[in-house]
Order: structure tokens, then sequence, then C-alpha cells
């Protein structure tokens, strides 16, 4: 058997991974995606980044180990027709970092934090917009996987009341007093009942765009949107007016449609909006985990176990 890895190991876990496959399969590495597209001929196994050239040309392909945990923007026709060609991905791997990301939007929002760093810079001792005390208020989930649960656990310090939308997960889980199936009209309960929203859903074609003007203008105008999932579903020109209109007191977005954001994109100028550059997943733990993860993947198919992070590629996810 011969595995593409392409994605920036270090030589240390190459060797691991050379390693684990051992005498009988050949393992090769690429640095870029001309280098990738050369060796992918043979391959039964592409570990990392799997540009369409790279697995055009991957004739034997079988199994492919994604380093994202959205598929969003990895799953183009030619691999979900592949019948043949398993995709896993990194689904809850960077949850507890993305479950932190969302709980410090929220509470950069809540306590106030943005204008009072703002007033930082002009040396102000100003007062900032009124405060908001989270806790005992209600917080509404859009996605129960790594996120979602990661931003619930850290919800029951705050005592709060939890509702949830969910596509699979329909039985709640521990400290969600209901969760509903994705709907038009169970959208609408979730944002009209929240004091705080949190998107934490793949974006999907049935997610794309899902919350626009009229949904926005069902949320509460004391209510709080933070997206750490993907962007695209949220409209961004819908959110943006609704915050000039202050039809919703503030948002906070890690991810947007079109990243890097655009100079032109009406969010720069929207009021009581927190921007962070797509870093909800990041942390100090994560080159580990990810090598620690593909290795154990790996492990598995090459003893033929099941493997971890299976995703529908017609689903998405």
């Amino acid at each position: 058997m011969k595995i593409l890895i392409y994605f920036p190991f270090t030589s240390d876990q190459l060797a691991e991974f050379a390693d684990l496959a051992g005498g009988d399969h050949q393992v090769v590495h690429a640095d870029s995606e001309e280098e990738a597209c050369r060796l992918a001929p043979g391959c039964e196994v592409i570990l990392g980044h799997f540009p369409a050239p790279v697995t055009a040309v991957a004739a034997d392909l079988r199994w492919i180990q994604s380093f994202s945990a959205g598929m969003d923007k990895f799953l183009y026709p030619e691999i979900i027709e592949r019948d043949e060609v398993v995709v896993s991905n990194m689904a809850g791997l960077y949850a507890p970092q993305g479950g932190e990301h969302a709980w410090a939007f929220l509470l950069a929002l809540a306590r106030g934090l943005l204008p009072s760093i703002r007033n930082m810079e002009q040396r102000s001792w100003g007062l900032s917009q009124p405060i908001v005390e989270l806790t005992g208020s209600t917080l509404g989930l859009i996605g129960l996987g790594g996120f979602g649960i990661e931003t619930l656990q850290r919800a029951a310090g705050y005592n709060m009341r939890v509702l949830a939308l969910d596509p699979v997960r329909l039985q709640a889980p521990e400290g969600v007093e209901e969760v509903r199936a994705p709907s038009e009209t169970n959208l609408r309960w979730l944002l009209s009942s929240s004091d705080a929203v949190v998107v934490a859903c793949p974006l999907t074609e049935q997610t794309r765009h899902m919350l626009g003007a009229d949904e926005l203008a069902a949320m509460k105008e004391t209510a709080y949107l933070v997206c750490v999932s993907r962007g695209g579903i949220i409209e961004e020109g819908a959110l943006a007016n609704a915050l000039h209109s202050g039809s919703i007191a503030g948002a906070a977005l890690d991810v947007v449609e079109a990243e890097p954001l655009t100079a032109d994109s009406p969010l720069w100028d929207a009021p009581n909006l927190i921007l962070t550059p797509h870093r909800a997943g990041a942390s100090q733990h994560r080159p580990r985990k990810t090598f620690e993860f593909f290795r154990d993947n790996l492990g598995r198919y090459l003893r033929d176990e099941p493997l971890v992070n299976v995703v529908d590629k017609r689903r998405g996810f």
C-alpha cells in the first residue's frame, strides 16, 4: 500500500508514520500540491490536504483523512461520487478550544469589553454600554456537535436554560432543556426564546444562509449572536443591518463567508460586532492532537478496524 501524507508534520512524526506502516507499506510525503500530484498515482491513502488535482490522479484512492473538522470546502463532486473513497474528518478534536472561544465572545459582549478596549486606546475612562448578566438566561445552540457540546458544558456554570437544534442528536443531552430538529418553525422558536445564540453547526446546503433578515428579526433586541463554526451560515449584510438598526444587541464572528474578510465588507462598520480571524480551533495542543489522531486512525485502517469520524459525504458532515 502507498500512503501519501500531504501535511506539515515534523520529521520525527513522519518517521513514526513510517514505523507504523512497517516494511509492507510505502509512506511518501509532499510539501506542495505539485509534489502531491506527482506522488498521488498508486496511493490508497491520503492524509492531510486533498485538493481536486491530487485526488484526480489517485485512481487507487480508498481513504482520505482530512485535517479539517468542517467539510464544506473539501467535499467536491468528484469525491462525493467516488463511492469507493471513504473520508474521515477531525470532528471533535478542536472542540474544547471552540467552546472556550464561544464563551470568550459571549462574555466579551455581555460585559462590554469591546467598547472598554476602544476607550483604552483613547485613554478614556468613559462608560460603555449597559452590562448584561448571563447567569440564569437562555442560551440557544444551533448544532450539538463538538463545538456545541463544549459550549453547553460551560453554560452549566452560568445556570443557563439551554435550547438546541440538531439534525442528528434529537435526545436532549444533560443540560439541554429541549432539542428539536432543524426546521423554519423550530429555528424561529429557538431564536425568539434565546438571550444568546451560538451557531456551532457545519455549513451544508441546508444551513447556508440559514440566518437572514427574517430570522434575525425574530431574535430579541437584547440578544447576542455568536458564530464559531463556519462562515456562510449567517447572511452578513443582514447581520450588519440588524446591528446598525439595533434589532439585536451584538454579535461575534470567528468565521465569515469569504476569508479573509474583504475591505468593503459591511461587517467592518457594524456596531457592537467582534471579529476574530478564524481562530476558534487554535490551541497550543493542536499540532500534537492532529498528529495523534492521524496516527491512531491510520493504525485502525492498517488493522482493518472501523475508522473514527467517517463523514457522510452527501450530508456534508
